[in-house]
């Protein structure tokens, strides 16, 4: 059996699903008369309605292709408003997740790095008085080589 393609598939979907039936031709309602005014108006606008789509599409291919659309948007619509809400909700939650992950993962780094930078400017500064005190002493001791 040779492999069929995407569209071979979707093809056979619509003709499986394509069952046009002939419409009957509109008739005026015989209570017409009998009815009130606004049902008059209703009735006369169904049959203005229902005369153009048979004149439209006597074999009721149009009001098919509606019905074949309209499944078609429902099948596409349904899925798109329950699981669209749900995906972004998880998208969002992992950027979250994403986000706090990041910054946990930088303190980790720049506390450390932070603590050996003060614990060095601490050692520098340490270094620098010595030097500084110990170039007082000889200073002092150049200046007075018999202790005046």
């Amino acid at each position: 059996m040779p492999a069929t393609t995407w569209a071979k598939q979707a093809r056979q979907i619509v003709i499986r699903r394509w069952q046009p039936e002939p419409l009957n031709e509109p008739v005026i309602d015989d209570a017409l008369p009998h009815l009130s005014a606004i049902e008059r108006s209703a009735e006369v606008i169904s049959f203005a309605c229902r005369r153009f789509e048979y004149w439209l599409s006597p074999q009721g291919t149009l009001r098919e292709w509606f019905k074949f659309n309209l499944r078609l948007a429902i099948g596409f619509a349904v899925p798109a408003l329950l699981v669209a809400p749900l995906v972004t909700l998880a998208l969002n939650q992992f950027n979250l997740w994403i986000d706090v992950i990041s910054k946990t993962t930088s303190n980790v780094v720049l506390v450390p790095l932070s603590v050996l930078l003060v614990v060095g400017l601490i050692a520098g500064l340490v270094s620098i008085g010595k030097s500084i005190l110990s170039m007082r002493i000889r200073h002092q001791q150049r200046q007075d080589p018999y202790n005046y």
